[in-house]
């Protein structure tokens, strides 16, 4: 297996080793470029980059499939990709299972691109 294919297979930012700034930068854009847009750090942070066009995971279908992994309570599943609709989910039956208020932050970042004209 590729050093490319690693890194795109890798869903969880918190397994890498070692960790630096370049390590996580290379397996954001490989798991980008083949529309792996979401990326997990640990058990409750979610990466998600916007690829400006859509995205086939992002479906009705594919919310089906993440409702029913969690009600799923036999041992022999296998686990989803990370998605925005994992985290939901968890937050919303967690919440229904013991009444206990959940949150869920959104933080964006958006890079600015600064066109400097020369007159």
């Amino acid at each position: 297996m590729s050093a490319h294919q690693r890194l795109e297979a890798l869903t969880d930012l918190s397994k890498l080793s070692p960790v630096s700034d370049d390590i996580i930068v290379s397996c954001l854009r490989e798991r980008f470029m083949t529309d792996n847009i979401y990326t997990n750090i640990g058990s409750s942070g979610l990466v998600a980059l916007n690829p400006h066009k859509y995205v086939p995971t992002n479906a009705d279908s594919v919310l089906q499939k993440y409702a029913a992994e969690y009600r799923d309570t036999s041992g022999h599943k296998e686990p989803l990709p990370p998605h925005i609709f994992q985290m939901a989910n968890n937050a919303y039956y967690h919440m229904r299972r013991t009444t206990q208020d959940q949150c869920i932050l959104f933080r964006c970042v958006f890079a600015l691109y600064i066109i400097h004209s020369v007159y």
